[in-house]
């Protein structure tokens, strides 16, 4: 922070700045007069209220957005239901899975692993290729899990 050190003269009672101060305050003053200058020119009026509306029909236009959203979110809520049809086909498959497969493999993967193997267990359920012996993922190509 610069401290102004203002010295008057007594013999000619006139205040004198310091040089910094002068240049910092030539700055200012230069800046100061741009913008009068840019102030006066001819359509800034014309600019300014443009700018105004526009930011204006902006704001409006996503504060509309965001009521519109969640009039919808509130008044057509997403229900999944199930028949029971849907949940006994999914029940079936997943113990037709359990009980036909014993090993499994990743999709992009070379290695295969039984079930009960926890080194498998970070792969994706959707990545998954279930076996149901050995020898049939050894034929397409997998290498059998060392330590399960």
């Amino acid at each position: 922070m610069y401290t102004v050190i203002i010295k008057r003269f007594l013999i000619t009672n006139t205040w004198v700045m310091d040089p910094d101060i002068q240049s910092n305050m030539r700055i200012i003053d230069k800046v100061q007069q741009k913008i009068k200058e840019f102030m006066d020119y001819a359509h800034f009026d014309d600019i300014m209220w443009f700018s105004i509306i526009f930011f204006v029909a902006l704001g409006s236009f996503a504060l509309g957005r965001i009521a519109e959203r969640s009039y919808i979110r509130e008044n057509t809520p997403i229900k999944i239901e199930y028949t029971d049809e849907t949940v006994e086909l999914w029940n079936e498959y997943q113990l037709l899975k359990e009980t036909n497969t014993k090993y499994f493999a990743s999709k992009s993967g070379e290695v295969v692993y039984p079930l009960n193997c926890s080194k498998g267990e970070r792969i994706k359920e959707e990545n998954r290729i279930f076996f149901v012996n050995l020898q049939q993922a050894l034929d397409l190509g997998y290498r059998e899990v060392e330590g399960c």
